[in-house]
């Protein structure tokens, strides 16, 4: 018998084949009527969307995520949770039908749990569950270890690898970011992170909004970022990617001297860059942004703009935004920040275009600053 012909391992004495073949007769059956001429919701299917993780309790967590987002945007989603130092081997799951809140159309979502030696089979199992010919975008939420078998066969299916760093590590993200350039894959790589900095972004931008103040955007002299953590702290990631993002916006070179980094704009002044620490409070993700502040100037305007959370609410999700100026767009704003809607971030993030330019500059000098070990005093 040849070893393409061999049947498939058993795992807990049943063959990895009949787990498969119980799902995807589960799956038949969500769209055969219970009788006959009996009308189904219509299935629509757009994407496959698989996520991995190796914590049972983020699973749960993320399981009505997910359901949320497949509402609007219909996919085939496989939610896998792999526990490979478990002791024994097992592979099992259940299939459901997720659908809008109409009931006009259903997708399915499928549970995949697998442990000890059956979390090597994991690639094997997805591949076999997902809907051929369709994009496949993979949510690895946990530490990515690039030389991993299973991360690997995954990722080889996927057109768009999300993380979010704030399960993991900026390490994870930028390893990812070197792996997909040095093999040449045409594969989108995002972090939900990056998504939540995005009302971050539109504020720090807005300061420069007016006519008047936009000369002052190469002319920033000051910059202070805040981060909720202990003194000491390395930056984390919403932090190194907005101060990514800002630096290569506006043209900034990193300069190593003595030890330390320096920021210098393009005309080759030098940027007073100041990373601060302040406790964290209830509600709100290690290592989260706190503030951002900016100064700039030039021979006519002087102008102070603020970014920062409002913790007079319970949940800290408010930014409030002041422009100092002496012109008259100044003024302040609070916004909502939406960083805990879990379901808004992953569907805004998923809506991004699968590259983006701005976010790949900022991982590149995010990835200068993680090497020089840059912390928040």
């Amino acid at each position: 018998m040849s070893e393409e012909s061999l049947p498939p391992p058993s795992i807990s004495h049943v063959p990895l084949s009949s787990v498969l073949a119980r799902l995807e007769q589960e799956l038949r059956d969500l769209w055969t009527p219970p009788a006959p001429g009996e009308p189904l919701p219509a299935r629509v299917c757009t994407m496959n969307l698989v996520v991995v993780t190796s914590s049972p309790f983020v699973a749960e967590h993320y399981t009505p995520i997910v359901d949320e987002v497949t509402q609007s945007m219909p996919a085939r989603s496989l939610v896998i949770t792999m526990t490979p130092n478990a002791p024994g081997a097992s592979l099992d799951g259940e299939v459901s039908a997720v659908c809008s809140v109409d009931n006009a159309t259903c997708s399915e979502r499928v549970i995949l749990r697998a442990s000890g030696a059956a979390a090597a089979r994991v690639g094997s199992a997805a591949s076999a569950l997902v809907v051929p010919e369709l994009p496949t975008t993979l949510i690895w939420l946990g530490r990515v270890h690039v030389e991993d078998p299973v991360f690997r066969e995954l990722a080889q299916m996927a057109d768009r690898i999300v993380l979010d760093t704030e399960y993991t590590s900026l390490s994870s993200l930028l390893s990812l970011s070197r792996w997909a350039r040095q093999a040449r894959a045409k594969i989108g790589i995002a972090d939900l992170a990056w998504t939540r900095i995005a009302v971050w972004q539109e504020m720090c931008a807005r300061f420069f909004d007016d006519p008047r103040m936009r000369p002052l955007a190469s002319r920033v002299d000051a910059l202070r970022i805040v981060q909720m953590s202990d003194k000491g702290a390395k930056l984390g990631p919403e932090g190194s990617l907005l101060l990514g993002w800002l630096a290569s916006r506006l043209k900034w070179r990193i300069e190593p001297l003595g030890g330390a980094l320096r920021f210098r704009r393009a005309d080759g002044k030098l940027v007073h860059v100041e990373l601060a620490a302040m406790p964290r409070t209830e509600h709100v993700a290690p290592l989260a942004l706190a503030s951002v502040s900016l100064e700039a100037s030039d021979d006519a305007i002087r102008a102070a703009g603020t970014v920062a959370r409002d913790f007079a609410g319970d949940v800290a999700d408010v930014l409030r935004y002041k422009l100092d100026v002496n012109l008259p767009c100044a003024g302040e704003q609070t916004v909502r920040l939406g960083a805990n809607r879990g379901a808004r971030v992953l569907d805004r993030t998923l809506h991004r275009p699968l590259h983006d330019d701005a976010f790949v500059a900022a991982v590149e000098l995010a990835d200068k600053l993680d090497d020089d070990g840059v912390v928040c005093t």
